[in-house]
């Protein structure tokens, strides 16, 4: 397996580059699907935007025109703001196949993702004309997808417009805090990153910063200068009139792993054995495809039958008087590896745990644990309420949760 490259604070060189991209041309995808098949309900985020970047004249390209010269820098993906995505490729390679790397930029980290250029579109569909192309996440790419941008004239109004469409999912990390990371911030860089695209192809329109470059054999880094606009990283949706004007932006995306990975934490807190046994279940339910050997133990017959006994004797239990605290050391610990096998399994259950997911359940479940300790006290001390009654209230609540996630996932 291809590993993902990242650095601390700085980039790779001209010749490292060159290196990479040379091995990057043998790398097989890290996807299997088709394009028609990247859906929702089949676990693909749909993210796109659009906007109009200019109006020239009306009837199809000619010449040195407005499309011309945003065509070019299309080509060049100098639509990608270098302070998040800096782009290398050898201009000399031809566009259908040419191997690009991505560094991605986050607070001092730099990741070097590959990609491939797997489709060209450059055709007159009756009254508009259309450019662009399509990259393919290659092995070692912390997404796995498809990108399309899109060049398109309006030939009856002249309407130059920019499209971006992309379909993704979490593809490989080098480790569990980049895996985190991504989840907590992932998506305000994309958004900030989709505005920014339609405002420089906008302000190198404006300034004319957009020289040809030379047809010498040579490698390309996309510097195209524009002004400093600075990068906001909005966490909000349809914020495009603000930065860039972007005129549409649609995201629909997968069921949030990482709110289900602390959500099964959370249920282990509350009752150990209902967390991996919901799970169990509902994998049995409703199999995903995994290659072999990858299906994880949580989804066969026998776990989930033991489970299911383990939960039911905790559910019968819990109202008795002998029944340990369950934030004695013992019970602790059940719960906390009950939070970290749940949590990560329910973010990728037919792939490798991740460390990152298992630690976010574990602290899930400790957090958990400690509050309906403590709701628990107060219920029966201060309210006077029955330990066994209260122990009813909280496996409602469990329940109650438990169907919640389990909606989620199904």
């Amino acid at each position: 397996m291809t590993h993902v490259e990242w650095r601390w604070l700085r980039g790779w060189s001209a010749d490292e580059v060159l290196a990479r991209l040379d091995e990057a041309s043998t790398r097989p995808l890290n996807f299997e699907a088709a394009e028609e098949e990247m859906t929702l309900d089949n676990g693909w985020n749909q993210v796109e935007s659009q906007a109009v970047i200019a109006r020239g004249r009306p009837g199809p390209p000619s010449g040195e025109d407005a499309f011309a010269k945003l065509k070019h820098a299309v080509t060049y993906y100098g639509f990608s703001d270098p302070r998040v995505v800096y782009g290398h490729f050898d201009a000399a390679v031809p566009l259908q196949g040419r191997p690009v790397l991505l560094e991605l930029k986050s607070m001092g980290l730099h990741y070097l993702c590959p990609v491939r250029i797997g489709a060209l579109r450059s055709e007159q569909e009756g009254e508009r004309t259309v450019y662009g192309f399509r990259i393919d996440t290659l092995r070692g790419h912390i997404e796995a997808g498809r990108e399309w941008f899109l060049l398109i004239k309006d030939h009856r109004t002249g309407e130059l417009r920019f499209h971006i469409k992309a379909s993704w999912r979490e593809g490989q990390f080098p480790n569990w805090w980049s895996r985190l990371g991504f989840a907590l911030m992932g998506r305000r860089y994309q958004r900030a990153w989709h505005h920014l695209a339609h405002a420089r192809l906008r302000e190198l329109l404006r300034t004319g910063h957009l020289e040809h470059h030379p047809d010498a054999e040579a490698l390309v880094h996309t510097h195209l200068e524009v002004d400093g606009t600075p990068v906001q990283f909005y966490s909000q949706k349809g914020l495009g009139r603000r930065l860039g004007g972007v005129e549409r932006e649609t995201e629909h995306m997968r069921r949030d792993a990482l709110l289900n990975t602390v959500g099964f934490g959370v249920l282990a807190g509350m009752r150990t054995f209902s967390a991996p046994a919901l799970l169990s279940h509902q994998l049995l339910q409703q199999p995903v495809d995994a290659p072999k050997g990858r299906v994880h133990a949580l989804a066969s017959k026998r776990t989930s039958r033991v489970l299911t006994a383990l939960a039911l004797s905790e559910l019968a239990a819990d109202k008795t008087p002998w029944i340990p605290s369950r934030i004695s050391p013992p019970a602790l610990v059940g719960r906390v590896l009950s939070g970290a096998l749940a949590g990560a399994a329910v973010a990728a259950p037919h792939r490798k745990l991740s460390v990152g997911r298992a630690l976010l359940g574990a602290a899930a479940a400790v957090a958990s644990s400690f509050a309906f300790y403590k709701l628990r006290q107060l219920a029966t001390r201060e309210w006077g309420i029955p330990n066994v009654v209260a122990g009813l209230m909280e496996d409602a609540v469990a329940v109650a949760l438990g169907n919640r996630l389990l909606a989620r996932i199904g």
